[in-house]
């Protein structure tokens, strides 16, 4: 047994707590799951009928809001990945500007037609409210 000074822990135990840490990190896919899955609250409020239960969305709007998203996240990276390029000028990145507002409008259409308070309808939120800022900071010039 080796005991750190510092701390007072075996090192073993140590050693075991930082696999642990790096054990939990997720993908992009789990951290999607995990927010599609219906918490406690939803599913007493479906149980008893108030709202529209997952089943009732159409599988397509789900498909279409979950592609929309990944595709809109996608050009979110291009478009950072664009900004780090010293040699493109702001009007070369105007088309990624456009497609963003146009997958923005997109998004909310498809958020429109799902319940309040379901979890895909809160995603698509966040992600329409990231790239909606992100085309406002560029045309209000702050990338210039």
């Amino acid at each position: 047994m080796i005991i750190n000074p510092l701390t007072g822990q075996r090192v073993s135990d140590q050693k075991q707590i930082n696999k642990t840490k790096s054990s939990q990190s997720t993908s992009f896919f789990d951290l999607l799951a995990d927010q599609l899955q219906p918490t406690k609250e939803t599913q007493g409020i479906n149980q008893t009928g108030a709202t529209t239960t997952e089943s009732q969305i159409p599988a397509e709007l789900r498909l279409a809001g979950l592609s929309m998203s990944e595709n809109t996240i996608d050009l979110l990276e291009s478009f950072s990945q664009a900004l780090s390029d010293l040699h493109l000028r702001p009007s070369d990145l105007l088309p990624l500007i456009e497609a963003l507002e146009g997958d923005t409008t997109t998004l909310l259409d498809i958020k429109e037609q799902l319940p309040k308070h379901d979890p895909l309808a809160q995603l698509i939120d966040r992600v329409a409210t990231i790239s909606a800022i992100e085309a406002e900071k560029f045309r209000r010039g702050d990338y210039n």
